[in-house]
């Protein structure tokens, strides 16, 4: 069964949908659906990772300034991939991902005080 995680941009009201599905190679297909036209143009360029891709920084499609020119540096899809990746080859628990629902970014400031 495919995995699949949702990226709300609420800065930008944008919303990411991102589907990553293991092939019986090994390598995995990524599907996402945005509101997006910038999100919907990297997505066209990203339709198949490897492992490397979701593990090692160095030469990540994923993370790859070509194909990832179209988002603006704060986008957060490129991590809904790989997490959505994780979750799809065990690297990231189904059941941690279920219990605590969401990470976060603060926007706002915190006072620590």
């Amino acid at each position: 069964m495919p995995s699949t995680v949702i990226v709300n941009m609420n800065t930008c009201s944008k919303t990411h949908k991102i589907t990553v599905s293991m092939r019986d190679d090994g390598d995995m297909d990524v599907k996402i659906v945005s509101n997006c036209k910038n999100v919907n143009e990297y997505a066209s360029r990203l339709t198949k990772i490897t492992m490397s891709d979701i593990t090692d920084r160095n030469g990540s499609r994923i993370l790859d300034p070509d194909v990832s020119a179209s988002l603006s540096a704060n986008c957060l899809v490129q991590t809904g991939i790989i997490n959505a990746a994780w979750l799809e080859t065990g690297m990231l628990s189904g059941s941690l991902c279920k219990r605590v629902h969401q990470n976060e970014i603060i926007l706002d400031k915190y006072d620590s005080d």
